[in-house]
This record gives structure tokens, C-alpha cells and sequence, in this order.
């Protein structure tokens, strides 16, 4: 007798397998709306992110909306009924309020699964939550500005008097100085000059950042 041929589909995962694997490791909640019945699924995560518990959400689509931020709304709608006949997947940006009144800026995207006559069955979308992300490239952004603002600084403040005593000392008279005053305008100019590389290193370095 042949033995039984294991199925295939247990060594593999489905898709809703795979996506929720995905989300734990990268940190995304997964969303799903139904069409047939207007019904809107969310995952353990996206509880999370919003901070909603489960007994105050209802499955309905006003649930995502009445957390969005009012200004970031109209764009949330928009794409809601943009992806209805979309082909490919949308990305979009907006900030949600919590129930403790935190606003939270999300990152999400969604696609739309149609049947075989190209009907929409149900929209699948994943939200990601970058606020800390988006912090700490706006800290970065504010540092830049600050170096920017040191080089500004350092190409017309600083260089301007280093340059003016770089001039006077050009329009010693040598001749009569004698050795020790000589060596010691020399010592001079050396030093102003090596400042004066030393600030032009420091304005490339900075423009670098740009």
C-alpha cells in the first residue's frame, strides 16, 4: 500500500500567516475591512498602536476614523475611496489621537483584494507606528541646522577679524624689526594662518551634512 503523500499546504505558511508573522517582527499592525458587511477587523497590534481596548471598539470603519487627527482626516478619507480602484497598493502618512489625548503619527498602506468579475471583496493594510522614527529624524534635522548656523558663523564672524590680522601682519614693516621680532611675526602669521585652514576644514565639513 502507497503511503499517504503529505500535503503541501502544511509545510508552507498562507498569506495571513506570513502577514502576521511579518508583524510581529517588524512591529505593524494589520488591518482588514470587509465589504460584505462593512466589517472591520483589527489585529492585537493595532490595539495597541490606537491604545484602544478591544471592548470600546466596534468594527466599524468610523473606529479608525473618529481616532484620526481632524487635520489629517480628509487625506484618510481620500485614500479610503481611492484604493477601491486602485491597482496597486497606496501608502499614506497621518496622525492619530489616542484616548489619553497622545498623537501618534502613523505610516500605513493598504491594498484592495477583488474577485474574479474585478468586484472589491476587502481592503488588507498594515500601520506602522513612526513617532519615535520621525523624532529622532527632526533631532537630527535640528542639529543640522545648529552646524549650519556655526558655519554661517564661522565663514563671516570668525573669519573676518582672523583675515584682518592676517593683512596687518603682511603690512609689517620687516625691516625694521629686529631677529626676535621678526621670528615673533612669523610665529604670527604661522598661527592666524593655521586658524584660518583650520575654520575653512570646518566649513567643508559641515556643508558635508547638507
Amino acid at each position: 500500500m502507497n503511503p499517504q503523500k503529505p500535503n503541501i499546504h502544511h509545510f508552507f505558511f498562507t498569506e495571513a500567516e506570513r502577514l502576521l508573522l511579518a508583524s510581529h517582527l517588524l512591529n505593524f499592525g494589520v488591518w482588514e475591512f470587509e465589504f460584505s458587511n462593512s466589517r472591520l477587523i483589527w489585529d492585537n497590534k493595532m490595539y495597541e498602536i490606537y491604545g484602544v481596548a478591544k471592548e470600546h471598539f466596534f468594527h466599524t470603519i468610523e473606529d479608525f476614523r473618529k481616532r484620526v487627527h481632524p487635520e489629517d482626516l480628509p487625506g484618510a478619507d481620500e485614500a479610503m475611496k481611492n484604493i477601491v480602484h486602485a491597482t496597486e497598493p497606496l501608502f499614506a502618512q497621518f496622525r492619530i489621537i489616542r484616548p489619553d489625548g497622545e498623537i501618534r503619527i502613523i505610516k500605513g498602506n493598504v491594498t484592495c483584494i477583488r474577485d474574479a468579475a474585478k468586484q472589491p471583496i476587502r481592503l488588507i493594510g498594515i500601520n506602522h507606528d513612526i513617532t519615535d522614527q520621525q523624532k529622532i529624524q527632526s533631532k537630527i534635522q535640528d542639529q543640522n541646522d545648529q552646524l549650519k548656523k556655526i558655519a554661517w558663523m564661522q565663514s563671516h564672524e570668525i573669519r573676518k577679524p582672523v583675515a584682518n590680522i592676517i593683512g596687518l601682519l603682511n603690512l609689517c614693516d620687516m625691516a625694521k624689526m629686529d631677529i626676535q621680532q621678526h621670528q615673533l611675526l612669523e610665529y604670527l602669521k604661522v598661527s592666524a594662518q593655521e586658524l584660518d585652514h583650520l575654520i575653512k576644514d570646518i566649513i567643508e565639513r559641515t556643508k558635508a551634512t547638507d
